[in-house]
Order: C-alpha cells, then structure tokens, then sequence
C-alpha cells in the first residue's frame, strides 16, 4: 500500500499550528483572577507555561514521526476549523417575519396598527385573547346600531328604544277589529242612549236627503285620485326624521319634527290626507300633502295639526271640522268582524252659516266658512241661500233611529247592517263637505298598500260579492248604501253630546329635547 509522503515544509506549518494552539489553551482567561477561585501565582503560571511549551515540542516531534503519544491527542489540529467561541445573538434580535406568540409584549398586537388586524389572520389563540387594557376597535360592529344615526336632537325623544309604533301597531301589526282610536270618553266613542232629538231634525233630514240619498262608499281606490279618504301610518322608532312645513297661512306645526315611515303615502285625491301616529300617541294629521322626500327632509303640506290619540281625537286641523283623521272611519277588521264600535265620519254638501241651530253654535266667521257646533271646532264649505234654511251645522250629530231588531229585520247584506247599528248605537258628525249629498267613509286602503301589503277592504268586498265598477272606477268596490233603508223615516238629528264627559281633553305634550318650536297651547289655539 502507498502511503503519500508530505512535503518538508507543510510539516513545518502543522508543527507551527500545533505549538499556536497549545499556546491559546494553555492562557489563562482574563476573568480567572477576579473570581479568587483556583488563583495561582504568577510563577507558577510561568511554570506551568515552560512545561506546556516544552510538552507541545515533544509532541511536535511525535507528530512528524507518525506516533504520537495519547497525551499529545489534544494537541491534534482538528480537521475542520470549530466555529466562532462568540454565541450567536439572540432570535430576538433578527426580527423574524413573525413574532413569537411566547413575548407577551406589553403594548397589545393591535397597538402597532398592521394594515391588516391581527384577528383577521385567524390564529389559533387570537391576539384578543390577551386581553388588553383597551379592546381592539376592531370588535366594533361594521354597521352601528340605529340610534347612533340619528340626530342629536330627534323629533320624539320618548320614543327612543321601542321595538314597534304605538301599542304595538306597525306593518302587518295592524289595529285589530275590537281597537278604536280615542278615549272612551271622546264624542265618537260614546253611545247616544236617550239623547234629546233636536227641535228641527226633520227640517234638517228633509234639507240633507233632497241633496241625495247615502251614496257609496268607495273601497279599493288607494293609489288613484279617488281616494280622498284618509290613511293612517304608525311610526317606528327607527323610521325617517321630518320638519314639518306648512304652506298655508296657518301654520300651527311649523318646524316640528316627527319619524314617518319610508313608504308612507298620502291620498291621491285632491284632499291629500295622510295621518301619522308617533310611538309616544301623538297623532299627526296633514291635509294636501305636496312632497315627502325619500329618507328624511322636509314634509311640505297645506295644513296640519295634531291630538292624542288616546285623547278625545278633536282640535286637530287636518278636516274641515278639526276631527282627527282616524274619527269615524270604517275599517275591513270592522266589517268582518260585523262590530263597530263607535260614531261614523259624515260628509255633507254644504253646512248653514249661522247660529240657527242653537246650542253654543258658532256662526261663520266669513263667506267661505260656514258654521259649527261642538265636537267640530271649525267650519266647512257655506251652503247656498237657496239651501241654507235646512242645512246642519259642521258637527250636527246624526242618528238611525231603528233598533237591532228592526235593523236586522232589513233584507240587506250583513255588512250593511254593521254599519246601519253603529249609526243608531253610536251616530255620525258631520266631520266635512264635499260631494253631491250625504256619504259614510272608509280608512283609505293606502294605509296598506303603502308598503305593499294587500288592501283589506279590496279582499273584504270580494268576499261578499261585491262587484268592481267600471270605466274611471275600474278596479274599485262601491258599497250600496241607499237602498234597503227608509233613510226618510228613520234618520234624525240629535243635539250634540257635553263636552266635557270624563274629561276627555288632550294631553299636553311633555317639553323634551327641544323637540318642537310650538307649544301643544298654540297649536290648538286658533283656526283656519
């Protein structure tokens, strides 16, 4: 076997490397002195310095002769160079792409504000669950709650955190059939019984029935300029804010503001009705309508005012006669359920214009106002000189006088007879003026199909039979109300109930937040 013989001089060099580290480890380290452990005197270092040195040469020479001794076993140069004494740094310094979850720094992850947050990278212990002094803002919904966006200064503070509009009304939480709007003391919820017939009843009767017997009340008209009833909306706690603006010269709700659901619409017949009824009762009624932007804004309209709707429901400026928009309409639930239980909306021609009628009558103040009596507050349309002997009063309470025996005994539909024994339980007001004669009036079917619900009374007039009309009153249901009955015989007038009956006034409203620039005193002060 050949062995390859090394040259002179690199032996040289590994003896010279040899003595260099025999050298290096025999030195004693700087800090050994200060510890006072093991110290040795520095004769004796240099002692055992000699005794290293002269070991190294023997083991120099060992090497160069190929047999090296085991105590010259640690004089070997390795074959590789050992790594650097020097320890590397810590892993904390290198700054690593991701951090060790083991640091715990003390300011929170979400303090070094990452473009993405820390929980979005769906870790197995999020950050979060360190529990930081300050939640991250992170945890805050996209979407705030709804009352962070409304104003500062709404326009019913009361309603604030309700779930639903008053007593629980809302969208397809409509009134059921045994509801009634108004106090049980107010005019239109309280019985005649043996109320006095007035003095001229038949010269009253005579005067309303040559204009036209009861005519048809129209169902099904919503969405059309025949409708000239009145819908009526509940607001939500949540719905739009609107500043009300009059554009007449009356402007007893100016610069109020109130919530008005988005989809709510007024008639489209000429009066524009629409009637709005706040979480908190107040009833707000509006005649001729003219912009309801989407979202909010200003509602602009002619007239307005407002009443408590658990209150006696008059004084509100809305109608000829100052009735709220909800006295004495019919409802579907009514119907249906064949109960009403209260006075019924009349409208008449024309009304007298002086205090004829007696009983604190109030004469017509000008030649476009005709006269009132108690519960109206305002007047209607004057009837003509020709007319005006026999005319009613705006207010005159009218009666069937029949009983439920005799009225169930009329070979008419059932429907009818709902309404046939309200008028001889409860009456009806002369509460407008309009039309050729003397008419009944149904809630207008808007107040449903606003929000794109099916009209009760449309689906109620099919379910008895009733046929649709045709030409401009395609597509509506006209409720014969003439024939069936001696309305000559049985129709009369009665003098007008007290008013004051338990006190049956509307509650002021209470001064929160500033919510209105009119006093519930100014409002119902004067009229139009």
């Amino acid at each position: 076997m050949l062995v390859a013989r090394r040259s002179p001089f690199s032996v040289f060099l590994s003896l010279c490397a040899i003595v260099a580290l025999a050298l290096s480890l025999t030195t004693v380290p700087a800090g050994a002195a200060s510890t006072g452990k093991s110290a040795v005197s520095a004769k004796q270092a240099a002692a055992k310095k000699k005794a290293a040195k002269k070991q190294a040469l023997a083991c120099a020479a060992a090497v160069k002769k190929g047999k090296p001794s085991a105590k010259c076993a640690r004089y070997r140069r390795p074959t590789k160079p050992s790594k650097p004494a020097t320890p590397p740094k810590p892993p904390t310094t290198t700054t690593p792409t991701t951090p060790p979850t083991t640091t715990t720094p003390t300011t929170p992850p979400t303090t070094t504000t990452p473009t993405t947050p820390p929980v979005t990278t769906t870790p197995t212990t999020p950050p979060v669950t360190t529990t930081p002094t300050t939640p991250p803002t992170t945890t805050t919904p996209t979407t705030p709650p709804p009352a962070t966006e409304t104003p500062t200064t709404p326009a019913d503070p009361a309603t604030a955190g309700k779930a639903k509009g008053w007593n629980g009304f809302g969208v397809n939480s409509w009134p059921g059939a045994n509801w009634r709007p108004y106090a049980d003391s107010s005019p239109f919820n309280r019985t005649i019984g043996n109320a006095a017939v007035h003095s001229n009843s038949a010269g009253i009767v005579s005067e309303v029935l040559s204009w036209g017997l009861p005519g048809n009340i129209i169902a099904g008209s919503s969405g059309s300029t025949l409708d000239y009833a009145h819908p009526t909306y509940y607001a939500q706690p949540t719905d739009p804010i609107y500043t009300l603006k009059a554009s007449g010269t009356k402007n007893y709700l100016e610069g109020m503001r109130i919530r008005i659901p988005t989809e709510a619409k007024p008639a489209l017949g000429d009066d524009g009705h629409m009637t709005v009824v706040q979480p908190d009762g107040w009833e707000y009624d509006f005649w001729r309508v003219q912009d309801k932007p989407a979202g909010g804004g200003t509602l602009t309209f002619s007239i307005g005012g407002r009443t408590r709707i658990d209150g006696d429901g008059i004084d509100s400026k809305a109608t000829a006669s100052n009735f709220g928009n909800l006295a004495g309409v019919i409802r579907a639930q009514e119907l249906a359920a064949g109960k009403i239980n209260h006075a019924l909306f009349i409208v008449v021609r024309c009304t007298s214009s002086t205090s004829g009628f007696g009983h604190n009558t109030t004469p017509a103040p000008s030649s476009s106002q005709g006269a009132w009596v108690f519960p109206a507050s305002h007047g209607g349309a004057r009837c003509s000189a020709a007319d005006e002997a026999g005319a009613p009063p705006m207010g005159a309470r009218f009666q069937l006088n029949m009983t439920a025996t005799q009225i169930n005994a009329l070979s008419v539909p059932a429907w009818k007879k709902t309404i046939l024994t309200a008028l001889a339980t409860y009456g009806g007001y002369v509460g407008d003026t309009g039309g050729s004669g003397f008419a009944f009036q149904f809630e207008s079917g808007s107040t449903y199909t606003s929000f794109g619900s099916s009209d009760p009374l449309v689906s109620f007039s099919q379910s008895v039979g009733i046929k649709t009309g045709t030409g401009s009153w395609a597509g509506t249901y006209a409720y014969n109300m003439s024939s069936g009955v001696d309305w000559a015989k049985y129709l009369r007038v009665t003098v007008p109930p007290s008013p004051v009956a338990g006190g049956a006034k509307a509650k002021k409203p209470a001064k929160k937040g500033g919510n209105t620039k009119v006093s519930a005193k100014k409002v119902g002060a004067k009229q139009r």
